[in-house]
């Protein structure tokens, strides 16, 4: 898949297209193979995250990139460490796309001044620039050069989609994420304290929907954005990916969440779906998990397609927007310690 196609062709066999159109609507998870991503570099990617997490000053070094609120030191309120919470037990280090250069910081403000309505009260958030720890330097070279391997995958993934769903322009997805705003997050998921091990018999036993969400190291929810690629560590069994039921499944909460999606997954309608997952890691270990996230690119404004029903009356969204909106109101929990 490194090698780009020609606009309109697609050197993917069609049981492969077919697999891919299938997959996209319901699981919503597919495992990825002939990528071209070296298992070296990934292997590095994570052992990285490891050593971020677990050296033996890694507080020290944690804290000193930790997230902040815009306008606290180095904060852009997205970009950094994030210590474990109490309902979701991992850490986490963020980084996105970075908006560099005189000529693109100043395109980005006048962007921004031209939707300067739609989420006041948050200008800086994401203007930052990433932040590494001291104690790995072999990090600053590592991780763009991975991210710029998952962003060559992500346009013939995306490619392939523009195929897979029958699209008038195949290419319309390739246009929407080229320069895209992406993010990578390194998890960590530290061994459940002694408390809730104790409860491992009991949670093992139960249906996902009724576990305590105590226990978990990321509670269940779906990816808000465009196309998810999973990197994680041998840890067995911590991913729990809901698949059960399918289109037919007559419960009311996931009728619910399904309605929800419909509404956020604007180009298809709801019909390309967003698995419900979540982490619940029981094992001994400090566990990895490095997702990259292939998004639009910041300016594009997203509508459903005429392919999946959309029509000129159809709300849409600037991407941008949708980020913001996220990140502003969930996805930052804001510390005062420090």
């Amino acid at each position: 898949m490194s090698n780009s196609p020609n606009r309109g062709q697609l050197n993917l066999p069609r049981t492969t297209v077919a697999a891919l159109r299938a997959a996209v609507r319901h699981p919503g998870f597919f495992y990825l193979t002939g990528h071209g991503v070296p298992h070296a570099l990934m292997q590095h990617v994570l052992s990285l995250g490891w050593q971020f997490y677990t050296a033996d000053d890694s507080l020290l070094q944690k804290r000193a990139i930790a997230r902040r609120p815009v306008g606290d030191r180095y904060g852009d309120g997205a970009r950094g460490w994030q210590d474990v919470g109490l309902d979701d037990w991992h850490e986490a280090l963020d980084f996105y796309a970075e908006i560099c250069g005189a000529e693109a910081v100043a395109a980005h403000r006048a962007f921004k001044a031209s939707r300067s309505d739609v989420w006041p009260g948050v200008d800086g958030l994401l203007e930052g620039r990433n932040l590494y720890p001291q104690h790995l330097p072999a990090m600053r070279d590592v991780y763009p050069d991975y991210v710029a391997r998952l962003c060559s995958v992500g346009e013939a993934v995306m490619r392939a989609l523009g195929f897979a769903l029958e699209l008038g322009d195949p290419e319309f997805f390739v246009g929407a994420t080229r320069d895209s705003f992406w993010c990578l997050r390194v998890l960590g998921y530290p061994p459940l304290p002694p408390a809730f091990r104790k409860k491992e018999d009991k949670i093992e036993t139960q249906d996902d929907d009724d576990e305590d969400e105590e226990m978990v190291g990321c509670g269940a929810h779906s990816d808000y954005g465009c196309l998810t690629m999973l990197l994680t560590d041998d840890t067995p069994g911590a991913l729990k990916v809901r698949v059960a039921g399918g289109d037919d499944d007559p419960n009311p909460e996931k009728e619910q969440e399904k309605q929800q999606q419909q509404e956020e997954q604007w180009w298809t309608g709801g019909w390309a779906t967003s698995t419900v997952h979540k982490v619940l890691h029981l094992g001994d270990g400090y566990r990895i998990s490095v997702p990259f996230f292939y998004e639009p690119a910041k300016h594009v404004v997203v509508r459903r397609l005429p392919e999946f029903g959309g029509t000129e009356a159809d709300p849409e969204v600037r991407y941008w927007d949708h980020l913001v909106s996220k990140i502003d109101g969930s996805f930052f929990r804001k510390r005062t310690t420090w």
